[in-house]
């Protein structure tokens, strides 16, 4: 039997009750014998990990990073959709019951779907979540990438396996969502977007986006630099919004990271070098705007 989602976990050195609570969160969603995988990626972890449930799939290799994780968990995925979930993260089960119903239908390639964020490691989860299938609609991925805007943690959506083709993560590289979710939507033909947060996400210190030390941020902003002459590198003027959107996230990231008017001025005079800028004026969203219209007086 084909089950119907692989939940594919990555988990490296944190806590064993998050990856508990993690599991459990995905046991509870209502799915019958055989219709969820789900496979845990320990990517190098100090100890061991101990899961007694032995319907979890574990596989183990020597720590080499998020993205090389999550491959490993695709090259080993049978079911027809692909949910993935960090092992400090949970799915919201009353939430994501929408998600699987859409699933079980398969009229869509890509299920989009909300998260809620926790600044604490003790917040307790509620499930309750009214949730309206009927306001969901059916939309090409080409419409969405030109008049929506994306949200490309790759958490945040389930996604048919088939669509993946050879597409995989950019090992080494951070934000690697940011890359990866772009080409991913190209690649789909069809995309919901569910009005309801499905997924739990943990944010705390530990977190390697929380990392603050100079070499970090440097890697930080130069991955995101990357990202952009990569997407653009695609020649698809379907991701022309998602590109402009991004070199905005790139240059408050290099302010709020660095506090630096001359790392600002650096990195700015090397985009518009690259003609990233100046940015063109439109209304994707009131930060974009205003953002793009300061670029022109600037």
């Amino acid at each position: 039997m084909t089950p119907l989602v692989s939940f594919i976990v990555t988990y490296h050195n944190e806590p064993e009750a998050y990856l508990q609570a993690c599991l459990e969160s995905i046991s509870a969603l209502p799915l019958d014998e055989g219709e969820a995988e789900i496979i845990v990626v320990d990517d190098g972890s100090r100890n061991q990990i101990k899961i007694q449930d032995t319907k979890v799939k574990v596989i183990r290799q020597d720590e080499s990073g998020l993205s090389v994780a999550r491959n490993t968990g695709i090259e080993a995925a049978r079911g027809r959709y692909i949910q993935f979930v960090d092992a400090d993260d949970c799915l919201i089960p009353d939430a994501y019951r929408a998600v699987l119903e859409l699933v079980r239908g398969g009229e869509a390639d890509v299920l989009m779907f909300g998260m809620r964020k926790d600044v604490g490691n003790n917040r307790k989860l509620s499930n309750r979540e009214i949730v309206k299938l009927s306001n969901c609609q059916i939309v090409k991925s080409s419409c969405f990438l030109q008049h929506r805007n994306l949200h490309a943690a790759a958490c945040g959506y389930a996604f048919r396996r088939e669509v993946l083709g050879s597409l995989r993560f950019c090992p080494g590289l951070l934000h690697e969502d940011e890359l990866f979710t772009p080409q991913l939507f190209l690649r789909a033909s069809t995309i919901i977007e569910l009005d309801v947060k499905a997924y739990f996400y943990r944010q705390h210190e530990g977190t390697i986006t929380h990392a603050r030390s100079s070499e970090k941020i440097k890697k930080r902003l130069d991955d995101i630099h990357f990202i952009l002459c990569e997407l653009r590198s695609l020649g698809n003027p379907l991701l022309e919004r998602r590109i402009c959107q991004l070199t905005v996230d790139y240059l408050q990231r290099t302010w709020t990271l660095t506090h630096s008017f001359g790392e600002l001025r650096r990195r700015s005079r090397e985009l518009r070098r690259e003609h990233f800028l100046p940015l063109p004026v439109r209304s994707y969203s009131p930060r974009y705007l205003l953002a793009s219209l300061v670029c022109h007086c600037l």
